[in-house]
C-alpha cells in the first residue's frame, strides 16, 4: 500500500504522528471537522492536521476550508475569535427579534 505508506511517512515527518494516531483522532471527532462538523464527502480527501505553529502541538483535524480560510484569518488569536462569535451572535439575535 504505497499511498498509506506515503501518508504515514508524511504525517510522521510533518506532525510527528502516525497514520494510526491520525485515524484515532478522526474516529474521536466522529469523522467530522472539529470546527464546522462537516463530514468529508470524499474519503480520498483527508482532513488537515491543525496545529499550534509556535509549539507544534496538534489541536485537531479540520476540513480544508476551516483550516485555510477560517483559522488562517484568526491568526490563532482568541480575542479575534471571541469577537467573531460575539459579532455573529449579536447579528443573529437582531434578525430573530426583527
Amino acid at each position: 500500500m504505497k499511498v498509506t505508506y506515503n501518508r504515514d511517512k508524511y504525517l510522521q515527518r510533518t506532525y510527528g504522528i502516525t497514520l494510526k494516531q491520525y485515524n484515532t483522532m478522526l474516529r474521536k471527532q466522529r469523522y467530522k471537522c472539529a470546527i464546522c462538523g462537516k463530514k468529508s464527502k470524499d474519503s480520498k480527501i483527508a482532513f488537515d492536521v491543525d496545529h499550534d505553529h509556535l509549539r507544534g502541538i496538534i489541536r485537531g483535524l479540520l476540513c480544508r476550508y476551516c483550516n485555510s480560510r477560517v483559522l488562517k484569518y484568526l491568526h490563532d488569536n482568541v480575542v479575534i475569535g471571541k469577537g467573531l462569535v460575539k459579532y455573529l451572535s449579536n447579528w443573529i439575535k437582531e434578525v430573530e427579534n426583527g
